[in-house]
């Protein structure tokens, strides 16, 4: 007798009928107990066909299980001028072809195409320290230290408009620290505000608030994943997962040869998971992907300078600020 037929069995039969066929019931179910669940290669969610030299008109190849990140580009140096960044230390993507760096000791916004031409900066009042490409209308959010508003630039780089982060009567009267800023699926900004330790929420259209949201981590850089939970990094040891309500789902101390690392910085997420920049001092860089629960999955890059802020382009790449130049990774 098959498991579905005893299932079917236990729930339909009669009471004489199921003590007449108890023992094959009973052999059936112990057999079941005694069988191993089956584990998942994870490794299989990535299947792609590499072509090699064929023989006559036979293609061969090979089936690849498992996809690497690989370093494309480099650009971008230490300075002022054009190309060169003095302190890259947030990353966005605002258009297919545009990468946009927050240049927070040259007060200013560093554009670059996605081969590393730079364009006409967007000079700031005060330290860029977040910066993160709206959803729609190719706008740019940009958070400056020191500064109780959060400007928003259209894409030909001119002021849209610009939001406070508390209610009208509050403005002014309550002291702020932002941070960070990142964008939900329905275009919500997010700003991560360190001084009161909350999250606020603010339309894409004029920035009018919508909520404020308590955390119990310092939201030195945040992101957004694609169910709209809220990566947190607080530039120390950890990076926590919040829900709407700003409840922790669960937090990640990476790890790097062993040791738990000193500093957290930039996180970004996509449905793939959780990808979290890190590192112990200069040149010990490295940038790890966990999976959406929270679980290491590998190590991406390492040896990085001092990774800070990354962010995924149009198509998939993963772009890096690395202190004074930008790194594009592709997935092959």
């Amino acid at each position: 007798m098959g498991t579905t037929t005893t299932r079917e069995v236990t729930r339909t039969a009669a009471n004489s009928e199921f003590l007449s066929l108890y023992a094959t019931i009973n052999k059936d179910l112990k057999l079941l107990a005694g069988q191993t669940i089956a584990r998942v290669d994870k490794r299989l969610g990535f299947l792609k066909f590499k072509p090699c030299e064929g023989v006559g008109d036979i293609s061969l190849g090979k089936v690849v299980t498992e996809g690497k990140w690989e370093q494309r580009c480099v650009f971008g140096r230490e300075g002022s001028g054009l190309g060169e960044c003095h302190v890259a230390w947030d990353i966005a993507a605002r258009q297919p072809d545009e990468i946009t760096v927050a240049d927070c000791y040259k007060n200013r916004v560093v554009i670059y195409s996605i081969d590393g031409n730079q364009k006409t900066p967007i000079p700031m009042e005060k330290s860029p320290c977040g910066i993160a490409a709206t959803r729609t209308g190719n706008r740019l959010a940009v958070v400056e230290e020191k500064t109780s508003h959060v400007k928003v630039f259209d894409k030909d780089n001119t002021l849209a408009f610009q939001f406070s982060t508390v209610p009208p009567s509050e403005v002014g009267k309550t002291a702020v620290n932002l941070q960070s800023v990142a964008v939900k699926t329905d275009g919500t900004i997010v700003v991560g505000d360190i001084k009161r330790m909350v999250l606020t929420e603010h339309s894409p259209t004029d920035g009018k608030l919508r909520s404020t949201i308590p955390v119990k981590i310092k939201p030195r850089y945040v992101a957004v994943d694609s169910n709209d939970r809220v990566v947190i990094s607080d530039f120390k040891q950890l990076v926590g997962v919040v829900d709407g309500n700003g409840d922790t789902l669960f937090t990640i101390k990476p790890i790097i040869n062993g040791e738990v690392v000193r500093y957290c910085t930039g996180v970004c997420a996509d449905s793939t998971g959780i990808y979290v920049a890190m590192q112990n001092g200069s040149y010990t860089g490295d940038i790890h992907h966990y999976d959406p629960q929270g679980g290491f999955l590998h190590c991406i890059a390492e040896g990085l300078h001092w990774p800070v802020g990354i962010t995924f382009t149009a198509d998939g790449q993963l772009a890096v600020a690395d202190l004074y130049s930008v790194k594009i990774y592709d997935f092959v």
